[in-house]
This record gives C-alpha cells, sequence and structure tokens, in this order.
C-alpha cells in the first residue's frame, strides 16, 4: 500500500468514527438548559429496574480566562453506588489539556493543595467544589497554573468501574507491591487486565512511599493506558453501552462537538499524551497535612512541559 493511500482510507475511517459519535450523541446526549445568566445542566437519566430520576447540578464556569486551547476537567467523586448526588469532595482532579500547539497532557492537582477558598477560609482544593462547584475549583486551578478551564466532568466509582467493564477491562502492568485494605488493592508486581473494581483499587491506593503522589501518577498512568488501548475501531460496537453509562453515572456540561473533538483528538495523539503532575511539598500546619504548591513554580514547570510561551 503506498503513502497517499494509506493516509486515504485512516482518513476515511477518522470520517467514519465522527460521524458515529455525532449520530450517537446527538441522540443520547443530555441538554443544557439555560436560565438567565446561569447555565444548569438537568439531566433524565435513562429507564432502569431502580427507574427514572432527575439530577440538577450548576456545572457552570465563568471562563474568563479562555484561551486557543481546549482544557477539559474530569473530577473523580468518593461517592459510593446508591448515592448518584455527584457532590462531595473530589477525590481526583485531573485536567485533560489540549494545546493548540497540538501538545496534548494529562495534569493532576493534588487534592491536598493548600488554597484560600473563597468564605471559606483556607482549605483543601478538593473541598472546592463542594463549597462553590465547578467555577469555584476552575478558578482555583487557574490561580495555581493559569489554565482556564472550558468545560467539566463529574465521575462517581460506579461510573468508573463500569465503563472500565464496558470497554472490556485495561492491561496494566504493576512494579511494585500493592497491598492496602483501604483502596481494596492487592496485587503483585506483574501485569494484569483489570476490570473495573480492580482498576478503581488500583487508583485509589495511597499505601505507597510517597503517598498521594503515587497514587496520581497511577491515576495519569490508568488513563494513558485506556486512551492507548482503547481509542481505536474497537470501541464502535461499545458506544451506544459507553454513552448509557455516562447518561446515568456522570454528570457534564459537555456538548456533542466536544466528545467529538475529544474522540478525534485522542485518535491522533494517543500514544504522545504527557502526564503531568503540579510539583509540592507535603507540609503539616495545625495537624493537617496539605500539600504546598508555588504557583509561580506551576505554572514554570507547566509552560516548560507544554512548550507554552
Amino acid at each position: 500500500m503506498n503513502k497517499t493511500r494509506g493516509c486515504f482510507i485512516a482518513f476515511i475511517i477518522l470520517i467514519l468514527v465522527a460521524v458515529i459519535f455525532i449520530l450517537f450523541f446527538i441522540q443520547e446526549t443530555p441538554k443544557t438548559d439555560i436560565t438567565g445568566t446561569n447555565t444548569v445542566v438537568s439531566e433524565q437519566d435513562s429507564s432502569s429496574e431502580a427507574g427514572n430520576s432527575t439530577t440538577s447540578l450548576n456545572l457552570t464556569i465563568d471562563n474568563i480566562h479562555k484561551d486557543n486551547s481546549a482544557d477539559y476537567l474530569f473530577l473523580g467523586i468518593d461517592e459510593r453506588e446508591n448515592q448518584d448526588k455527584f457532590n462531595g469532595r473530589t477525590d481526583a482532579i485531573i485536567v485533560y489539556h489540549m494545546g493548540s500547539n497540538g501538545i496534548d497532557a494529562l495534569i493532576s492537582i493534588p487534592r491536598d493543595t493548600k488554597v484560600e477558598l473563597e468564605n471559606h477560609g483556607t482549605g483543601k482544593i478538593n473541598a472546592a467544589y463542594e463549597y462553590g462547584g465547578a467555577d469555584m475549583i476552575s478558578e482555583e486551578i487557574f490561580k495555581l497554573t493559569g489554565i482556564g478551564i472550558d468545560k467539566v466532568m463529574i465521575v462517581n466509582f460506579a461510573g468508573f468501574k463500569e465503563i472500565i467493564d464496558a470497554l472490556g477491562g485495561v492491561s496494566i502492568t504493576i512494579t511494585e507491591p500493592l497491598h492496602d485494605s483501604k483502596s481494596g488493592s492487592d496485587f503483585d508486581p506483574g501485569t494484569y487486565n483489570f476490570n473495573g473494581e480492580q482498576a478503581l483499587a488500583f487508583a485509589r491506593n495511597r499505601a505507597t512511599s510517597k503517598g498521594d503522589f503515587d497514587r496520581m501518577d497511577r491515576q495519569k498512568y490508568l488513563l494513558s493506558e485506556i486512551f492507548k488501548q482503547k481509542a481505536n475501531l474497537s470501541i464502535v460496537p461499545k458506544i451506544s453501552s459507553i454513552i448509557k453509562i455516562l447518561r446515568e453515572e456522570t454528570r457534564s456540561n459537555f456538548s456533542t462537538m466536544d466528545y467529538l473533538k475529544i474522540g478525534l483528538r485522542l485518535l491522533k495523539n494517543k500514544n504522545s499524551i504527557k502526564l503531568l503532575t503540579l510539583p509540592g511539598k507535603t507540609k503539616t500546619i495545625d495537624k493537617i497535612s496539605y500539600v504546598i504548591v508555588n504557583d509561580q513554580e506551576a505554572k514554570a514547570y507547566l509552560n516548560e512541559n507544554l512548550n507554552k510561551k
């Protein structure tokens, strides 16, 4: 096969995937209702054995810091099954940065990062979403990183596990023993095909030498492997079931075009996504453990790794 023909076939495949994504998301993606100056995401869950339920969340982000990059915030809520309130403190804070210069990165924000929260004083950044919703945590992320968040998705434990299972699991290589009764992880070094329950235990383990920093590294590694292994045509037959899970077990203000943009970008850059964590040091203040992040150092670190001028 010559190079021109190969490029043409690849282009046709991308178009087919794009059309499939559009058709499914136009039919299935929840609508966004706009009332006054606030955007309120009101979603009616799909029918299930438990019956229908409605969850309304204000996921408005007043992004006055918008630039030419696309930045999607993913928040993991420490919420067990059958709650589905999508509220509380955020167990994971990850930004998917799609740079206008073609550089993509998964950026972890330490959940114990010390910040000054409006009307709440000194606290941890993982409380920002609970106190002030998507807008407050997005503003705190901007202060630390200089990155303006465009859209947000909230994922609970049940959704995380179901998505992994729907994808057929994910292959993960472990290099050190991971045994932690709190997270449920019980793995010796080796390569595993994790189901959803195992992947969640792996992602939540903090019982290693660097604690939460190791945990963030595992979360980014897990996400990057999902992208590498699953962002291909094999996902097409699974799109319908994945969308059903996204409707029921996540909340977001993503539009159809956001999903399409992310999907096509992953097909292009899935093997070159950078895995970054904001630099910081653990410090105990008034018997509370924080991660101290210097915003100037964090911005310099990101500018260097994202080739931002």
